[in-house]
C-alpha cells in the first residue's frame, strides 16, 4: 500500500512540476519567431549597408574616396547597432595601499 501511494505521490509531483513548464512552452513559439524576425530584419539592414558600401568602394576613384566610403559605412553600422556605453569608473575609491617595505626604503633613500 504504501508503494502505490509513493509511486501516486511521485506522479502527482512530477506533473505539477511540467503544468509551468507546458505553460512556458504554448507561448514560446511566438515569442522566438518575433526574436528571429527582429534577427532577421537586423541582418537585412546590415546587407543592405554592406551593399551600398560595396556600390562606393566600386565607384572610388581614389583613396581619398575609398576612405570616404569606409567611413560612411562604419558610422551607418554604428547608428544601425548603438554600443553600450559603460558608467565612468567613481572617483570616491579608496587610495592604493602602498608596500610598508618599499614605503620605507623609500624614505631612507631619499635621506
Amino acid at each position: 500500500m504504501n508503494f502505490t501511494k509513493s509511486i501516486l505521490f511521485t506522479v502527482l509531483y512530477c506533473a505539477s512540476l511540467l503544468a509551468p513548464a507546458m505553460a512556458v512552452a504554448d507561448t514560446e513559439p511566438t515569442t522566438f519567431q518575433s526574436d528571429k524576425d527582429r534577427h532577421i530584419a537586423k541582418i537585412l539592414a546590415r546587407i543592405q549597408i554592406d551593399q551600398k558600401n560595396l556600390s562606393c568602394v566600386q565607384t572610388a576613384q581614389d583613396q581619398t574616396a575609398l576612405n570616404a566610403c569606409d567611413a560612411t559605412g562604419k558610422q551607418d553600422h554604428e547608428a544601425l547597432d548603438p554600443k553600450v556605453e559603460t558608467p565612468a569608473p567613481a572617483a570616491d575609491k579608496k587610495a592604493p595601499i602602498v608596500d610598508k617595505k618599499t614605503q620605507n626604503g623609500a624614505k631612507h633613500k631619499a635621506k
